[in-house]
């Protein structure tokens, strides 16, 4: 259990991981999956204090005695944020930075930083600067630090959830080869199984802080709950295919082989409803948006219509300017060229608090919009922003966490 909390993260957790396993935690948000992958190096009780029972063993060692600094020699602990873990400004000081708080000689310290730099494909880059790379090549360099400590145990939460499909997927690779090729203990939380389940060769699947199921990808697959299934499993589930594929290769050989199969690919009306949406005002607009990053070009004169009602799915590769085109609609960065229109209105006059009445901005951190107390004194503090106090005030911070499901943590 955490501190304060009435509720246990994990409860009766029983679980065994053999050396050389590569091993998926799953489950919905809450399930305690990186609390179990963050009680492997000793974060859980060390850092975040709380109240454990039962035991924990990682690689010969007792977790609670031993703690993080004995543990991070026998487990690499990978996060879902690179920015998170870097801390020196040069590709490969950052490597050797983990090895110089273990006082490692300097000449077996060489030796690992060119390891790993030739491991992780990253030699090209020992000279730059961390802040310069892209997310997958952070993620990569993140890897590559705590390889060079020679764990015997890899823990990664969430590693994939700031790259693009194609940077995801050869980070996995790289994962899985490590797995294969060095014998790692692989444990990695993932809620995007999609991108995992070709690689991991075990699914242990988590709710409310106990393991309901654990065993072959495959098998496992099929059992959890439909929210949480992949697109192929849920395919499979609709299709009553006695086998979940885990690839679309896979799918498409279960396609051609299924009789009752067809495809319609009328799509009549798509084009006469894009026509009558461009005669509707847009409520956002971009016009000719251009951005820089110290001298290097992000955004090239992006012109951008989003209409009432539209749900606008925005994608692209790591760097491609996505995020930079949302932080310039919200006015946390400012375009250097061309203008942004909020319900016809210009934002170039207005204050960020101006334009947030107007625009919600959700970033991909949580972390980077909390910081009072409690829950309820977080929404309090929104609503005052926005003219709202007192009984009103709570009136609508208790409805939102009831819609939300958040009553509980008040």
């Amino acid at each position: 259990s955490y501190p304060g909390s009435d509720h246990p993260a994990l409860t009766d957790l029983s679980l065994q991981i053999d050396e050389g396993e590569f091993v998926l935690l799953a489950g919905p948000s809450g399930a305690g999956k990186s609390t179990l992958l963050r009680s492997l190096n000793g974060l859980v009780p060390h850092f975040s204090g709380g109240k454990i029972t039962g035991s924990v063993e990682v690689a010969g060692r007792d977790v609670l005695s031993a703690g993080p600094q004995a543990l991070s020699r026998d487990v690499g602990f990978v996060f879902q944020d690179p920015e998170a873990q870097s801390v020196v400004d040069e590709v490969e000081s950052e490597i050797a930075f983990g090895l110089e708080n273990t006082a490692l000689p300097t000449g077996d310290m060489k030796r690992r930083v060119a390891e790993a730099l030739a491991v992780m494909g990253l030699e090209a880059l020992r000279q730059r600067s961390p802040w310069t790379l892209s997310g997958g090549e952070r993620q990569k360099l993140a890897l590559a630090s705590v390889l060079s400590g020679r764990p015997q145990v890899l823990a990664l939460d969430e590693p994939t959830s700031q790259l693009d499909p194609a940077a995801a997927r050869e980070l996995l690779e790289t994962i899985a080869r490590l797995n294969r090729e060095l014998g790692l203990t692989v444990v990695l939380v993932e809620h995007r199984l999609e991108r995992v389940v070709g690689f991991a060769e075990r699914l242990v699947y988590l709710e409310e802080g106990r393991v309901t199921l654990d065993g072959p990808i495959r098998n496992v697959l099929g059992r959890i709950d439909a929210r949480q299934k992949p697109p192929l499993a849920r395919l499979a589930e609709r299709m009553s295919w006695q086998e979940v594929p885990l690839s679309v290769a896979e799918g498409q050989q279960l396609v051609s082989s299924d009789a009752s199969y067809s495809h319609n690919g009328n799509d009549s009306g798509s084009e006469h409803q894009e026509l009558a949406d461009r005669r509707v005002a847009p409520i956002l607009e971009a016009r000719g948006v251009r951005h820089s990053y110290n001298g290097r070009e992000v955004l090239r004169g992006v012109d951008l219509a989003i209409r009432p009602g539209e749900a606008v799915a925005m994608l692209g590769a790591n760097g491609a300017g996505k995020s930079t085109l949302l932080k310039c609609l919200v006015g946390l960065l400012r375009p250097q060229a061309g203008d942004v229109e909020l319900a016809g209105s210009s934002a170039a006059g207005q204050s960020v608090a101006e334009i947030c009445r107007t625009v919600a901005y959700l970033p991909q951190t949580p972390d980077d919009l909390l910081f009072a107390d409690t829950v309820v004194d977080e929404l309090m503090v929104t609503l005052a922003n926005h003219g709202l106090t007192g009984d009103e005030a709570e009136l609508i911070s208790r409805e939102l966490l009831a819609q939300l499901d958040l009553s509980e943590k008040l």
